[in-house]
């Protein structure tokens, strides 16, 4: 991933700014107070979000206002082109993505860019600075090592911080040997405690005699309390029936009053109801009598019938009326329109309208007409095709004499034909004199005659080892052959005289004369060709002159046009538009009819409306007041009809009433028997005598109520029924006497059981032992709480050390092997060697085998190790984190060599990572003379908002 541009809507004091970033190496260079460190936080919180407030950040919104955030443009090898744009918005900012292929995307997708880092992973990875490399000065050699440690392994400063905190926290809970710890510090005061509980313990042996006394005396007063309770029972009986004996006799009486009223029951409310059926009854008869009458003097008024249905009918078709008129008008004014527009295309087509309408302007005669212009068309672009063809002829003609002219003035001389054609002759002979020299020259070699005998000795060996006669025979005359070849050869004779002069004269020039014998055939064979044109432009020229010029087309054409009376010489565009104005008037004339047939039906139509409207009216209407008049009598008909309805609306609601009050009577009456049937009597008189009987009654229920109720709270009585006042009396004084002797025996108990409960309160008030108890347990849960928090932060140190060593023996010697490299070329080879020893400390190893741990070297070598182990981790991520690095000024401490190892190692690395170093040297821009610089003051606003 590498970052291409920075567009800062507003940031620290950066506002509407665009940077454009190198993809390898960008120096951002500026004075103190310029804004280098809010560039670098803009990148960082661009791509991990604003700091909230509660956290110990710069947030750098912008103090004079505007729009708050920004976009970074980068390019990714996976997801391609990039843009991340950060405003203000929740905690940490509102973030949309924007893809190469238009999608939009949030905080998930850059996540997904960003491969799941969070801020701290990436700044303790891909981010630092000079101070972070001075603070290597102040540490232990074991806080050094881990740095380095966490700088080669991802995550491991998060996870070793952790381990301290702990390691720091169970120091504070327990120690082997300490004193000030917490856990050790209770196991000594849980001993202490313990003690103390043994010696409170012996204070209790006085305490169990006296509660035994006090069990004793408080089973004898549970006795006692037994007798007491059966003598006041007994008490209370008697009490009881001494009560209860005049209310039985009372009860008595009541009971015997009331068998002798017959009634048995009588309707709740009864008397009440009756009197109010009475009152209703006597209304409903009155009211039923007045409805009657009013109803009669109702229907007695006149019942005249208005008819206003039609008239409603009429008004509902206004709209038409005034349709057909409006349609009427449009039609009168539509055939004045057709007339005018007939009368001036027969002006222009200059024909009366009977002469127009009597010529034929059907389809049949638009195609003929039509297949005359064609064929008058072509006829004539025949014409003047074959008027072109004869002059193009022509010029063919004169070209080709031309040309033929201009040939012949190129012709070759006599001289070089009559060679060509000597040549001609001579080239067989050429052929045969250059065959016999060949020839001669052949015969003077012996490899043929050699040949043949040792083709012939080995036929013959062939034949006789298979045996093959045939075979045999062959190499037998080869070699014979050759034999008497070799034996007669003799030198050939010389070549005649007739080759040699062939020779002489034509040997070696071969190509010249046979160019020569072509140019002369290509020649004549052009000039005949020019002949030929001539010829053949003449026979065409011939030919076009003597075809007829006779015009049958246009003959035909004009004796048509005079049948439809046109004049011969109008032009054919003319004609064509005359004939459409000629079908015109036709179309127009047939409109004209149609329209007046039309008109004739709505004049009919209005004059029929007319008649109905008269008719319903009862009068004769115009036909511009025909409506007005309809609607003011409509108007008068309605209003009579609207008072004769509320006339038989109020008659409806009075026959409604009467019918209701009628019902209503019947009703009551109904109620009336119903309340006596209910009361058992046969008539209003017996109802009321029933009525008070059953009152009555009621008043010696009410009566007997309360004596019931007496009874039964005073409840059942355990005693005789035959006992009378005087034994009750007795019964009295015997359980009173009881009962204050049990109370004498009772106070006796009570005396010694407060002696006994005041010695045992004096041990029971002494809470020591309890409290003392109390605080023991109190303190063994706590020992057990700090034991319980002091394991599990010891098993979280044990599985810390034990990934530290898995990353130690996996991750960590791949990007130590890297640093190794980085660190010597750092160094300039002067420490080959970076490794960590069994202890877990780092080392550097110089060329002479010499080792050194870390906090031993120099501060400038100690960065050089942290950065070089830096980087390596970086290299090994370069697949699954590809991020770029953002430094901020961490080599000014370095003297010149040291500087330009470590400007070396990054021109080295920035092939395939991107490096944005911030600086306010000026001596940094001379050491990078070809690094990308940025100069921060002079950066010009460019974003508008």
């Amino acid at each position: 991933m590498r970052i291409e541009k920075l567009i800062i809507y507003g940031f620290g004091k950066h506002q509407d700014r665009t940077i454009d970033v190198d993809p390898e190496l960008s120096i951002f260079y500026g004075a103190n107070e310029a804004g280098k460190t809010t560039i670098q936080q803009f990148i960082i919180q661009t791509l991990f979000g604003y700091p909230s407030r509660n956290q110990n950040l710069l947030r750098y919104e912008p103090k004079a206002g505007g729009k708050y955030g920004g976009q970074l443009h980068i390019s990714d090898d996976e997801y391609g082109r990039v843009i991340i744009e950060r405003v203000k918005g929740k905690s940490a900012g509102d973030v949309t993505v924007y893809f190469e292929d238009g999608r939009r995307g949030s905080d998930a997708d850059l996540k997904m860019i960003l491969r799941d880092y969070d801020r701290a992973s990436f700044e303790s990875i891909f981010s630092f600075s000079i101070h972070e490399l001075q603070g290597l000065e102040q540490m232990t050699e074991e806080e050094l090592s881990r740095t380095l440690l966490a700088s080669g392994t991802t995550g491991v400063d998060a996870v070793t911080k952790l381990e301290s905190r702990l390691e720091k926290e169970m120091a504070e809970v327990f120690k082997k040997a300490g004193r000030n710890p917490k856990v050790n510090q209770l196991i000594e005061e849980l001993r202490q405690r313990e003690s103390e509980l043994k010696e409170l313990r012996t204070r209790t042996e006085l305490y169990e005699p006296a509660v035994n006394r006090l069990q004793e005396i408080a089973g004898r007063l549970e006795a006692i309390e037994a007798e007491e309770k059966g003598h006041a029972f007994r008490l209370k009986s008697v009490e009881k029936w001494l009560q209860a004996a005049p209310l039985a006799e009372k009860k008595a009486q009541l009971e015997q009053e009331l068998e002798g009223l017959k009634v048995s029951a009588f309707p709740s409310d009864g008397k009440r109801r009756m009197d109010r059926l009475s009152d209703r009854l006597s209304e409903a008869e009155a009211k039923k009598e007045y409805a009657g009458k009013k109803l009669e003097t109702l229907t007695s008024a006149g019942s005249e019938r208005i008819q206003i249905e039609p008239l409603e009918q009429l008004l509902a078709k206004e709209s038409e009326w005034l349709q057909l008129r409006s349609l009427l008008r449009q039609k009168k004014e539509e055939r004045i329109k057709l007339g005018d527009e007939k009368n001036r295309i027969l002006a222009l087509i200059g024909m009366s309208e009977a002469e127009a309408l009597q010529a034929d302007v059907s389809l049949g005669q638009e195609e003929l007409l039509l297949a005359h212009v064609r064929r008058v068309d072509l006829e004539e672009e025949e014409m003047q095709y074959q008027g072109r063809k004869l002059a193009e002829e022509k010029e063919k003609l004169v070209e080709a004499e031309k040309e033929l002219r201009y040939f012949l003035a190129s012709e070759p001389p006599e001289a070089e034909r009559k060679t060509a054609e000597e040549w001609q002759a001579a080239a067989p002979k050429l052929a045969e004199a250059k065959a016999a020299k060949q020839m001669q020259a052949a015969g003077n070699s012996p490899a043929l005659y050699y040949l043949l005998i040792g083709f012939g000795i080995l036929g013959l060996a062939i034949g006789v080892i298979q045996p093959n006669y045939l075979v045999a025979g062959i190499g037998l005359l080869a070699a014979a052959g050759g034999a008497w070849l070799w034996w007669k050869r003799q030198k050939p004779a010389g070549l005649s005289d007739d080759y040699a002069k062939v020779l002489e004269r034509y040997s070696g020039k071969e190509a010249e004369y046979g160019a020569l014998v072509q140019k002369l055939d290509v020649f004549d064979r052009k000039l005949d060709a020019l002949f030929e044109a001539v010829d053949t432009a003449k026979k065409r020229l011939a030919g076009l002159s003597g075809a007829p010029n006779s015009q049958p087309a246009k003959e035909a054409y004009e004796g048509f046009l005079e049948q439809l009376g046109f004049r011969a010489e109008t032009s054919r565009s003319t004609v064509l538009k005359l004939f459409g104005n000629l079908r015109e008037v036709h179309a127009l004339h047939g409109r004209e009819l149609r329209v007046t047939e039309e008109m004739d039906v709505l004049a009919q139509q209005q004059q029929n409306w007319i008649s109905q409207a008269s008719e319903v009216y009862g009068s004769p209407l115009g036909t511009e007041e025909m409506y007005a008049n309809l609607r003011a009598e409509w108007n008068v008909r309605k209003q009579r009809l609207d008072e004769q309805a509320k006339q038989q609306e109020k008659a409806a609601e009075l026959q409604k009433e009467h019918e209701q009050l009628t019902a209503l009577y019947g009703q009551i009456q109904k109620e009336q028997q119903a309340l006596l049937d209910e009361a058992g009597t046969a008539s209003i008189e017996a109802f009321y005598r029933s009525c008070d009987e059953w009152e009555r009654k009621e008043v010696l229920m009410r009566d007997l109520a309360p004596i019931e109720e007496q009874l039964k709270a005073i409840g059942n009585i355990p005693l005789s029924a035959d006992m009378d006042k005087t034994q009750a009396n007795d019964w009295l004084a015997e359980s009173e006497s009881a009962l204050n002797q049990l109370k004498e025996d009772r106070n006796l108990l009570l005396a010694e059981q407060a002696e006994k409960r005041q010695m045992t309160k004096a041990l029971l008030e002494d809470e020591t032992y309890e409290d003392k108890l109390q605080q023991f347990e109190e303190k063994k849960v706590e020992l057990a709480e700090l034991a319980k928090r002091w394991s599990i932060d010891k098993a979280i140190t044990e599985a810390i050390r034990q990934t530290m060593e898995e990353l130690k023996e996996k991750k960590l010697p791949a990007v130590i092997a890297a640093a190794q490299n980085f660190f010597e070329s750092l160094t300039s080879g002067a420490y080959p060697g970076l490794e960590m020893n069994p202890q877990g400390f780092f080392e550097a190893v110089r060329k002479n085998g010499m080792r050194f741990h870390i906090a031993e070297l120099s501060q400038a070598t100690k960065e050089q190790a942290y950065i070089s182990l830096r980087l390596s981790l970086a290299v090994s991520m370069q697949e699954s984190h590809p991020f770029p690095f953002i430094m901020d000024d961490p080599f000014v401490h370095f003297d010149r060599s040291r500087l330009q190892q470590m400007i070396n190692l990054i021109t080295e690395l920035q092939q395939n990572h991107q490096f944005i170093y911030f600086t306010c040297h000026e001596a940094m821009q001379q050491a990078w003379p070809n690094a990308s610089l940025i100069d921060i003051a002079t950066i010009e606003r460019s974003v508008q908002l």
